[in-house]
């Protein structure tokens, strides 16, 4: 399969060329991939890729989840340009349908963020659990509003990044169906220091506990249960236990 890669501004000073093709196996290939592709083509490029600077377009739509496939068979063009004058993310939130979070690729990404005058970094895994006063937990069920929820999430990591010396916000949520080990909550914080850092680490994690319409259904050996306010639990009277 042949894709056709666009470079813009600096990019294509970079790269020497304003296009130029790419060989892939099929034509449904991840936002990564093609990044990935071209960092190791042109290694000038790897830098600002592992940075987040560059960014992708398909199809006239921004690619913001990188582990989502495109599909290259309705249009084999993608546009590959440097993040704008002024522009770099200060927060960044993410929505994981049927999937867990990858730690170490969201250690990874925001150990990128570290820049010189940076010297903290804070972070929170949620895990499902495997027990609960004495119950064993089967599975755990994530919903969402699916009009508010990301907006929500938006919200409180860009709120969170104005926190004096915090630099960088990232939160991942899964949604859906997990088991107990799952990893399926993730914060992180880059910060000048350990107050700031701390601060607003904990500022996030209580307020998508309340603030980002996340529901959960707790599975366990006697049924299941809804998960509500401060750990309060109400049978469920329709979902599978």
């Amino acid at each position: 399969m042949k894709v056709v890669a666009r470079y813009f501004a600096i990019l294509r000073e970079i790269v020497g060329e304003s296009s130029e093709e790419l060989a892939f196996d099929s034509c449904r290939v991840t936002a990564r991939g093609i990044l990935e592709t071209v960092s190791h083509k042109h290694p000038e490029l790897y830098e600002l890729v592992s940075r987040g600077l560059v960014l992708l377009i398909h199809r006239g739509n921004m690619i913001k989840e990188l582990d989502n496939e495109l599909d290259l068979c309705l249009d084999p063009t993608v546009d590959l340009i440097p993040l704008s004058a002024g522009g770099e993310k200060s927060a960044e939130a993410r929505i994981l349908f049927e999937r867990t979070v990858n730690t170490e690729a969201f250690l990874r990404d925001l150990l990128s963020k570290l820049t010189p005058e940076n010297g903290a970094v804070a972070l929170y895994f949620g895990i499902v659990k495997g027990e609960v006063d004495g119950s064993k937990v089967k599975e755990l069920k994530y919903e969402h509003h699916k009009d508010y929820t990301e907006k929500a999430l938006e919200k409180i990591a860009l709120e969170a990044s104005k926190i004096d010396g915090v630099k960088y916000v990232a939160v991942h949520h899964s949604i859906g169906t997990f088991k107990p080990g799952d990893v399926v909550f993730a914060v992180g914080v880059v910060s000048r220091g350990r107050k700031g850092a701390i601060e607003a680490l904990q500022e996030v994690v209580e307020r998508v506990k309340s603030e980002a319409a996340i529901w959960k259904i707790e599975v366990r050996e006697e049924g299941a249960f809804w998960v509500i306010g401060d750990g309060v639990r109400i049978r469920s009277k329709s979902a599978n236990s």
